[in-house]
């Protein structure tokens, strides 16, 4: 898709694709809301050709249709200087590797010491006017991509493709033990333990979850293995590979020794999606921590 930046305007090149279309479905290609289109309708936030249109006007090859995108936004985190590790950025999209015992976002938007905080503070020091948009979320001890939307265009795409599962993540983890299949899938319900209020459990009345594991390499007493997840559910990795009798290193709550690791040994190292706006295929890999490639020989 060609798009050409233009000051607050992001201007799309309509393709033969697209032609055929209204401006309200081109909109609605993006899984913006009903209320969000209606702001955008009342406030002129939309341009065919220079000019202000109905939605409901047939969009034609070569048309060039403005979007206000890049307006000023008040950065809704307290900005907190601290490091960031960028894997990727453009006009749309931060990519960053969430260091362990990082917390994603504070539970109040008055508070500090998360990785939001830092993005806030990395967008005040450039002049960035952007709300902080965080696509999706890791455990507080586990490494890792973290996908940011700069502008809700990007943000409402990459939710709907979050939930139909068109992003997709791999986890790369240090399990206790000697695995005797070399690739396998999980899928075995997860639900609550009743006993433990911060564990989960395989549990047939809870709700669908399914992990494919493949095995890396396998060391004296303990194996590297990638994960990907095909559901989402609260400690699904870590739930699994204890099932499995394999629970993660320095993963206590799930029966892991701590005697290689301190903490979790967990790292979201790849990400494959669309670009949300040129639709072009991204592959990332975010470099593995120093703490789990000292065991990775």
């Amino acid at each position: 898709m060609t798009t050409i930046r233009k000051d607050e305007q992001l201007i799309f090149i309509i393709n033969d694709e697209q032609a055929g279309q209204t401006v309200r479905e081109f909109l609605q290609g993006y899984h913006l809301s009903r209320k969000k289109i209606h702001e955008m309708y009342m406030n002129k936030k939309v341009r065919l050709n220079g000019n202000s249109v109905s939605f409901e006007t047939i969009l034609h090859a070569s048309d060039e249709l403005a979007i206000a995108l890049f307006e000023e936004e008040e950065i809704d985190f307290l900005p907190q200087k601290m490091p960031l590790e960028i894997i990727y950025e453009d006009d749309h999209l931060l990519i960053i590797n969430k260091p362990a015992g990082l917390m994603v976002h504070p539970d109040q938007k008055d508070g500090k010491g998360t990785l939001a905080n830092g993005v806030a503070y990395y967008y005040e020091r450039r002049g960035m006017k952007n709300r902080v948009r965080y696509i999706h979320r890791l455990d507080t001890e586990t490494s890792g991509g973290i996908i940011f939307a700069k502008t809700y265009l990007a943000h409402s795409l990459l939710d709907y493709w979050l939930s139909e599962k068109k992003i997709r993540r791999w986890y790369v983890a240090l399990v206790s033990g000697t695995l005797k299949t070399k690739k396998g899938k999980i899928d075995a319900p997860i639900g609550r333990d009743r006993h433990h209020g911060a564990r989960r459990r395989v549990s047939s009345t809870g709700d669908r979850a399914l992990t494919y594991y493949q095995l890396k390499r396998q060391y004296q007493g303990y194996a590297l293995v990638e994960l990907e997840l095909k559901t989402g559910r609260t400690h699904q990795i870590r739930v699994h590979m204890s099932h499995l009798g394999h629970p993660l290193l320095g993963d206590v709550l799930y029966g892991g020794a701590k005697d290689k690791m301190k903490r979790l040994a967990l790292h979201s190292a790849r990400i494959e999606m669309l670009h949300p706006i040129t639709r072009e295929p991204l592959m990332l890999h975010i470099p593995i921590p120093n703490d789990m490639k000292r065991w990775i020989k």
